[in-house]
């Protein structure tokens, strides 16, 4: 019997505050999301390798901050190493495509602490599941996100024939979004500490 081919979807944002950050809070086990190895072992625990083969990992994501905001230059942090270099890394793996949204300085909150905004990402997201499921590319969109604006490029799968499963980690995430179940084929629920016992 044939594998289905699978495209899998990553808001990396949502992914990394929602799950791998959440986990570090709650479950207290810090993963280092920075670490491309631990990144695709997370990514490729949702799929069922029986009876499934990825097509390609899309992951969507912004290259961070590297301008000047309260004085300070975002640029020499260590958070912007580590990201540039975590970006270079993925980038270059087999099957992995980058889809890079802009990061936006938005001003200062009331803690005085910067406000940064990721835009783009949704619209790349969504063009990109249009796509794979006009063009009959795959035969399912495994989706990791809990972003309820992903819901319209999910009708659009399911009705050019992708199967679409939602992929989630309740020890993390909490309480999840009935509008993301409602259009989903399958839920993928695995536990966060499943994959990093």
């Amino acid at each position: 019997m044939r594998k289905k081919k699978v495209a899998i979807f990553v808001d990396w944002e949502n992914v990394r505050k929602g799950i791998f950050e959440e986990a570090s809070n709650t479950l207290h086990k810090k993963i280092n999301y920075n670490d491309v190895d631990n990144t695709l072992k997370f990514f490729y625990a949702f799929v069922d390798s029986d009876k499934e083969e990825v097509y390609r990992t899309f992951v969507y994501l912004s290259e961070p901050y590297a301008g000047t905001a309260g004085g300070k230059d975002y640029k020499t942090t260590p958070a912007f190493t580590n990201a540039i270099n975590f970006i270079e890394k993925l980038q270059v793996k087999d099957h992995i495509a980058i889809r890079k949204g802009k990061i936006v300085y938005r001003g200062i909150d009331n803690q005085n602490k910067p406000i940064f905004m990721q835009k783009q990402v949704d619209m790349l997201l969504g063009l990109d599941i249009a796509h794979i499921a006009y063009n009959k590319l795959a035969d399912r969109a495994l989706i990791l996100t809990a972003d309820t604006d992903i819901i319209p490029a999910m009708k659009t799968a399911r009705i050019n024939g992708l199967q679409v499963i939602w992929g989630c980690c309740p020890d993390t995430q909490g309480v999840l979004p009935k509008e993301l179940r409602k259009h989903a084929d399958f839920i993928r629920e695995i536990k966060f500490s499943s994959i990093f016992p």
